[in-house]
């Protein structure tokens, strides 16, 4: 599509023609050329001699709308791809094109000594606006300096914790403590395999559900941590078949969230737009900006609520609300493998259902259906299943069990929680099965 530009401004006084070329940056775009009428023949209208005259574009303005408008259009020729947002690529170019027309006129309809008032406003807010952001930041991170996590595990917040060294790494790979494979004589081992709620995200070593467990246990009981963050029900059923034939479990205890029925397919999980285009200079802002970081979370919330994304229990239950459809059949198989293969090595076998806390737990929680399928599939294999619905559900602000205000990771008051509703229901279990 070809664009045509006219701009019209008032012409110079008389005398005024033949005093020089317009200097410095008012000769990028423009040159005058002055005509004695202009009609407007539509109207029937007819301008006076030398009111007005015709700017236009000189070869370098030329140049820098063409390159504008072929760069716009080799953009929307760019296919998706995990390094730039090409939609926004199309905004940012759309919005400098229009930049520089308005350039042209404004530079067209005003004087030098405009341009320079206008040139210094421009700078000015500029410096503003870079002063008023740098000590945003700054107060972004004294506001925020309690929290330990985001949901974001590579963020400005996740990488500040992370320098404070609360994760110690054993020669497994796991976090906590150094085991050795081989159980000590009178040793009763329970194992507990998990995601990112069982690694601690957000919580000191001690913190977690299952050093609580290990302090109040007897001293020949032991209690082995095998979470991994981002772990999924075949990442559980692979890391059961490795911890029974590597550390002689006497008891497997698996931690179960709901997106751990999402297994390894994510096709359709719901994308959000970054507040910046570029996704390797928002990878850069997200880890060393707190701001940033904090300012996101707003920014999806607002692409849900305007229609832009779904929201992630919407498509869960897309993809999970059947119990009879093929991914709710794929993660129940898997399921059925780690139940079978701990039953094959004669390991008894324990659940533990962690919610989602991000909203209160009461009648319209929204995965309800997902706790109910999985506590049904325990019942029919005779499984000993703990749902810690209820028990969060009795704390009157669901937000103290976040690890972080931008975290919803189990925090040490729901890690204490989940502790103290498993030793209620497998502790006197494990006592009577210990060697005596």
């Amino acid at each position: 599509m070809a664009i045509r530009l006219l701009v019209v401004r008032r012409r110079e006084p008389r005398g005024s023609e033949g005093k020089g070329e317009a200097s410095g940056i008012e000769g990028i775009f423009h040159k005058k050329v002055d005509r004695a009428t202009i009609s407007v023949k539509n109207h029937g209208m007819r301008l006076p001699p030398g009111l007005l005259t015709v700017a236009s574009v000189t070869p370098l303005g030329t140049a820098t709308l063409a390159t504008l408008g072929i760069c716009l259009l080799a953009a929307d020729l760019l296919p998706e791809n995990r390094y730039l947002d090409v939609d926004y690529l199309e905004y940012t170019l759309s919005v400098s094109l229009g930049g520089a027309v308005l350039f042209m006129a404004l530079q067209d309809r005003l004087a030098a000594a405009e341009l320079r008032r206008l040139r210094h406003r421009v700078l000015l807010s500029i410096v503003t606006l870079a002063t008023a952001t740098v000590a945003a930041e700054f107060t972004t991170r004294w506001l925020y300096r309690d929290v330990t996590t985001s949901a974001n595990t590579g963020s400005y917040f996740t990488r500040r914790w992370l320098r404070t060294g609360p994760i110690q790494m054993n020669p497994a790979g796991f976090r906590g403590p150094t085991y050795s494979d081989a159980k000590r004589p009178g040793v009763y081992r329970i194992a507990v395999v998990g995601d990112s709620f069982t690694f601690g995200n957000g919580v000191r070593q001690q913190d977690r559900y299952t050093e609580l467990m290990q302090t109040r246990l007897p001293a020949h009981l032991e209690v082995l941590n095998f979470g991994a963050g981002g772990a999924n029900t075949p990442q559980h059923y692979a890391r059961v078949v490795r911890v029974l034939g590597e550390v002689q479990p006497d008891f497997i205890l698996l931690q179960w969230y709901v997106n751990d029925m999402e297994d390894d397919d994510t096709t359709g999980r719901p994308e959000f737009r970054s507040l910046v285009p570029f996704r390797s200079l928002h990878h850069w802002l997200s880890r060393r900006s707190a701001l940033y970081d904090v300012a996101s979370v707003p920014w999806a919330e607002l692409q849900v609520a305007l229609g832009v994304t779904r929201s992630y229990p919407e498509y869960l239950f897309t993809r999970l609300g059947d119990p009879n459809g093929n991914d709710a059949l794929i993660d129940k198989r898997f399921l059925m493998g780690i139940i079978d293969a701990c039953r094959t090595a004669r390991v008894p076998l324990g659940v533990v259902l962690f919610p989602d806390t991000e909203m209160p737990i009461d009648e319209s929680y929204r995965f309800a259906y997902l706790h109910d399928r999985v506590l049904n599939t325990c019942a029919e294999r005779e499984l000993s299943c703990v749902d810690l619905r209820e028990d969060f559900a009795q704390v009157k602000d669901h937000r103290t069990l976040w690890a972080s205000r931008l975290d919803h990771h189990p925090s040490a008051r729901a890690n204490a929680i989940a502790a103290e509703r498993i030793l209620h229901t497998f502790a006197a279990t494990w006592v009577a099965s210990a060697p005596k």
